[in-house]
């Protein structure tokens, strides 16, 4: 029997794509699963196809007290992964307190829950790579964090209360902060990945918003969803992980440029990329150090990067139906 066989998931951010894929990998090992999401956003119906005796579907929204508040008391929870934010970092720039107010509000009022009336529970917040600001590399969980950008700002906060909540109030709370994800079932073509994938499928030249030169990390999203997995149990076990945040990442330091480049290649493709140089306030260098995730929780990604590409382009050249 493992870890997850019958426990109690709570999860926020479900239809997201991170959250489909945390979702799948729970349901597979056992879980019974709760999905909280807001009326009118879709059932992730690649999580839980096959899995409709185990996943509940709850309307509401963390910024809803009461419904918050019933959930809580109507279910008892055995993990939550907090997951829901916003994700795009040109619509946070657009509008800063939205991009605050789903990242801060959210994380507060759900921790608060779980501090009132359920504080048994292991919780895992998806923090980001982004909350360290435009510090040198690499990023090591040691550094502060000095977000600039409302999307960094927004998620440091985010970190911040969680960090908080696990070493003030003793409460099982565990932060992760992920390279880029890619993979499979990922609809936001803002991200370069997908897009340079779904551009090259039409024959069309991707472009790029930077100057091609900013580097970025990675991280295949089925080992993300893994690495999210592992922390909580390891947290279920061990009270001195509380509040601490670990990096996952594939340890790549690649510009978007040579980036778009081999996935081209990889593909057989003989576009070129286009420079538009228009990105804004972005952080030009990011990559994470994962030794602490190495060394403390015994994490290795299963597959490397080159690995997770190929499998990612295999996937979007499958699933065209999906999204063209």
């Amino acid at each position: 029997m493992g870890f997850w066989q019958g426990k109690t998931v709570l999860v926020t951010g479900a239809t997201g794509f991170l959250g489909g894929w945390i979702c799948r990998q729970l349901l597979e090992q056992g879980a019974a699963l709760v999905s909280l999401q807001r009326r009118g956003k879709p059932k992730s119906q690649f999580a839980l196809a096959g899995f409709a005796a185990r996943a509940v579907v709850v309307e509401g929204s963390l910024l809803d007290a009461e419904s918050l508040s019933d959930l809580f008391k109507a279910r008892r929870f055995d993990a939550v992964f907090h997951l829901a934010s916003m994700v795009d970092v040109n619509a946070a720039l657009r509008d800063p307190p939205a991009a605050l107010k789903a990242s801060i509000d959210t994380t507060c009022a759900l921790l608060e829950q779980v501090r009132l009336k359920q504080p048994h529970a292991v919780v895992i917040v998806a923090s980001s790579d982004k909350a360290y600001g435009g510090q040198p590399v690499p990023y090591r969980e040691d550094k502060p964090l000095e977000p600039l950008h409302p999307y960094e700002i927004a998620k440091a906060t985010q970190d911040l209360l969680a960090q908080s909540y696990g070493r003030l109030f003793g409460l099982n709370i565990g932060i992760t902060r992920c390279g880029n994800f890619f993979g499979g079932y990922d609809f936001a073509f803002e991200r370069i990945i997908p897009y340079t994938i779904a551009q090259a499928l039409k024959g069309e030249a991707p472009v790029l918003r930077s100057d091609g030169q900013f580097t970025r990390d990675f991280l295949y999203v089925e080992e993300a969803a893994r690495a999210h997995l592992l922390l909580a149990e390891r947290l279920a076990g061990d009270v001195t992980l509380r509040g601490q945040a670990f990096n996952f990442s594939h340890g790549v330091e690649l510009t978007v440029l040579r980036l778009v480049q081999g996935i081209l290649a990889l593909m057989g493709s003989k576009l070129q990329p286009v420079i538009a140089s228009t990105a804004k306030a972005e952080i030009e260098h990011m990559k994470l150090d994962t030794d602490k995730a190495r060394r403390v929780l015994g994490w290795k990604p299963e597959l490397d990067f080159e690995a997770g590409l190929r499998r990612t382009i295999a996937w979007y050249r499958d699933h065209q139906g999906l999204y063209a």
